[in-house]
């Protein structure tokens, strides 16, 4: 038979069947075939009687290596395959042809879930937790060993270190140690290299399993069901509860070896993992991997507490580059500084063997990481060991800044030498008028260079320590921004997102990310972080952007690069934040309405909204009351919060300013026929009715600045109180519905009206 362009030929024999050696044997759950494979490769069928007769059925040849190992479900496949009769062969093979074309087929999602429970049953600290490990008996489908495992390190030179079985008995008193002794001494007691891969270990392959269910979805779905479970996770963690669901145990499991081992240990039993590791594995290449780096790394910080944080900036301090203000201007050089000496309480530094130094990969963390030694540097070596201290000592201290800054204060009295004789201060803001906030500055330069800086050999466009500079610009935003060109990052962050669906959008099993899939999902993720932290400085800095961009494409001749740029292509994204915006902080996005509909006003086509409607182009800006669309006209009305109007016309995109108000305007909204428009302010508690220019004049006139806006009519209306004060009820306290072309009325958020009549 052939079927794939793979031929398999298929003996048959009677009752006499061919000797071969048996490697392997297996019995089918219906007790009437037994498989067996041979040293030489074949496999044969044999079918047994009820009076246990066996008898020779079928061999199939095809493998060239031994028969180790026989599964059942990889059995039936290959009988159901390959012993079809004729005439099921048609719809067999249509069969096949469906379950090609799904991700994962049964047979190996179980294979790969086995092999990872077996690995974690293997790495789980058992013992600790009586009711977790049962869980993980239960729920998980774990098995539990026997005996105690030894792990050790493998070399790049190819040398084992192992902790030898005898391990378990003590040396001095020749008694058996507990079983807390046996899990410290024998896997977390060692070193704290060996900790550092054990937890990464346990905790990326939890995170693995956690999302199991969820492989065969494309990358985007995988990350919004990752998002909803973790969520969930944490709010069960919090409570102090053990869930029962797998997904449940799994973020139960790795949360205790990423937490709440030291506590279970204790820390004579425990070596903690190392920092400078995890923070090289920042941006790893794995997501899961990426995801057990970054949470092992904040609960270190946690659990060392302010002091051994403050210990940590005082260690990496020294090494953290220095670059000149002007980040943004790679052709600027400078006078290389003297390469700084080592702290004096630093861990030794392990000698790299000559062939070991290039052995560093593109994507190394250390590759990018500009160094300031001088160019008569005597040593490769020095030159590496330099450059990856240097890159350590950027994510260290941004993720110390990012995470915990506004707490740590300068060290007082610090006598450590650094380049151009600075010392390291704190990030956080402190009492007195000395602090100059050095740290916090220095760290948000080497970041933003490394963020704007042009690709280069030295550093490539989608490199790992470029990918973690945007992680932590996005991270400790607040941290930053007195320090950087909020323009210049949020450029730089939209020109790596700007074609981030076309390169996110069909990303299934592509795990780890190509490196620009990789850098667009970063720069994306740190967009979204930076404008819900800071919603003004977003939103200001973008409509400055639009006006700056509107203003050069009316003065420029010519018209071929106006879609060419960061802003223009990247419309997509700058909406997709806006909307974000909209939902998670609509009283940030009140304050500043008109700047939002500025730039929604950029990234839409004119000509779209006139086709289809505001509601239907952009649905999440009409929620506000205080916008209207008119359909006849074409035209935008947008209440400020000064008490102005703000009309668009969508044809031209022109817009005016109009004071109508003495407060924050509450709702507007067109008449049918597109000749008044209301607005309503419950600050000034007046409602007025405005004429609308619609003649052939007045649509020149909006071209000559001319009044668009005519008010005919006020009148005073009793103030509506909101339900809650302090709360989002403000926005929607009062709307207002055209019931003709001359009759309005305004409804308040309890059910009262009042009518009124142009």
């Amino acid at each position: 038979m052939s079927g794939n362009n793979l031929v398999l030929p298929i003996v048959l024999w009677s009752r006499a069947a061919p000797t071969h050696c048996i490697s392997s044997l297996l019995v089918m759950d219906d007790f009437s075939t037994i498989v067996t494979g041979c040293h030489d490769g074949q496999i044969c069928l044999w079918d047994m009687t009820p009076e246990l007769q066996i008898c020779p059925r079928a061999m199939l040849f095809g493998h060239t290596a031994s028969i180790t190992c026989l599964s059942k479900e990889t059995m039936k496949e290959t009988i159901k395959e390959h012993l079809l009769d004729e005439d099921d062969e048609e719809e067999e093979e249509m069969r096949r042809r469906e379950e090609k074309s799904k991700s994962l087929s049964l047979l190996e999602y179980n294979l790969t879930m086995d092999t990872a429970k077996l690995f974690m049953s293997c790495l789980h600290a058992w013992g600790l937790n009586e009711q977790l490990d049962g869980i993980c008996l239960e729920r998980l489908g774990m098995l539990r060993p026997h005996c105690p495992i030894s792990f050790g390190l493998i070399s790049r030179g190819g040398h084992m270190s192992l902790m030898l079985p005898t391990f378990k008995l003590s040396l001095a008193t020749g008694r058996k140690l507990t079983l807390s002794d046996i899990v410290g001494k024998g896997a977390y007691g060692l070193s704290r290299a060996v900790t550092t891969q054990h937890l990464l270990s346990v905790i990326s392959l939890a995170n693995t399993l956690m999302e199991a269910p969820t492989l065969s979805l494309t990358f985007s779905q995988r990350v919004h069901v990752s998002c909803v479970e973790s969520c969930a996770s944490a709010g069960s963690a919090s409570r102090g509860t053990l869930t029962s669901s797998p997904i449940g145990g799994w973020s139960q499991l790795a949360a205790m070896h990423c937490v709440m081992l030291p506590d279970l240990l204790g820390l004579d039993k425990f070596r903690p993992p190392l920092l400078e590791m995890l923070a090289r594995r920042w941006q790893d290449r794995c997501l899961e991997v990426r995801e057990a780096a970054q949470a092992l790394l904040l609960a270190e910080l946690r659990r060392v507490g302010q002091s051994g944080r403050k210990d940590t900036i005082d260690m990496w301090a020294p090494y953290l580059p220095q670059y000149v203000d002007a980040v943004s201007s790679p052709g600027t050089t400078t006078e290389p500084s003297p390469a700084a000496p080592p702290p004096p309480e630093a861990q030794p530094i392990e000698a790299k063997a000559p062939e070991e130094e290039l052995d560093v990969t593109d994507d190394d963390i250390t590759a990018g990481c500009l160094s300031n030694l001088p160019p008569n540097a005597k040593k490769i070596s020095n030159s590496y060991e330099e450059r990856r201290k240097q890159a350590t000592a950027i994510v260290l201290l941004g993720v110390i800044g990012a995470e915990f800054g506004a707490e740590i204060e300068p060290p007082k009295g610090s006598g450590r030498a650094r380049p151009g004789g600075l010392v390291p201060e704190g990030f956080g803001p402190t009492s007195g008028a000395s602090s100059n906030y050095s740290l916090a500055r220095h760290t948000c330069k080497a970041l933003t260079f490394l963020l704007l800086q042009p690709p280069s050999p030295k550093l490539p466009a989608h490199s790992t320590i470029r990918r973690t500079a945007i992680d932590l610009i996005g991270r400790g935003f607040t941290v930053w921004e007195p320090y950087m060109d909020v323009s210049a990052v949020l450029m730089g962050l939209l020109e790596l997102c700007a074609d981030a669906e076309k390169q996110l959008g069909n990303v299934s099993m592509g795990l780890p990310l190509n490196p620009p899939a990789d850098s667009a999902r970063s720069a994306r993720h740190a967009l979204s972080l930076i404008a819900t932290a800071r919603p003004p400085a977003f939103i200001t800095t973008i409509a400055r952007e639009v006006h700056r961009h509107n203003a050069a494409q009316a003065n420029s001749q010519s018209q071929q690069n106006v879609h060419t740029t960061t802003l223009a292509r990247a419309k997509a994204e700058i909406l997709r934040v806006i909307d974000i915006l909209i939902e998670k902080m609509p009283g940030d996005v009140v304050d500043l309405l008109v700047e939002v509909m500025d730039i929604i006003m950029y990234c839409i086509e004119g000509s779209l909204v006139k086709k289809k409607g505001l509601q239907e182009c952009f649905p999440a800006i009409c929620k506000f009351y205080m916008v209207g669309y008119c359909d006849r006209s074409h035209r935008i009305a947008v209440g400020a919060r000064q008490g102005s109007v703000a009309l668009y016309d969508v044809r031209t995109g022109k817009c005016q300013n109009i004071l109508g108000h003495k407060g924050p305007i509450t709702a507007v909204s067109f008449a049918p026929d597109g000749r008044y428009l209301a607005t309503y302010s419950n600050a000034d508690s007046h409602i007025s009715f405005w004429q609308m220019n619609t003649s052939l004049l007045g649509q020149i006139g909006m071209l000559n600045s001319a009044p668009q806006l005519r008010c005919i009519k006020t009148y005073q209306v009793p103030p509506v109180q909101p339900a809650s004060p302090g709360s989002q009820n403000h926005l929607k306290l009062a709307r207002l519905i055209w019931t003709s072309n001359r009759n309005v009325i305004l409804m308040a958020h309890d059910g009262k009206e009042h009518r009124f009549m142009v």
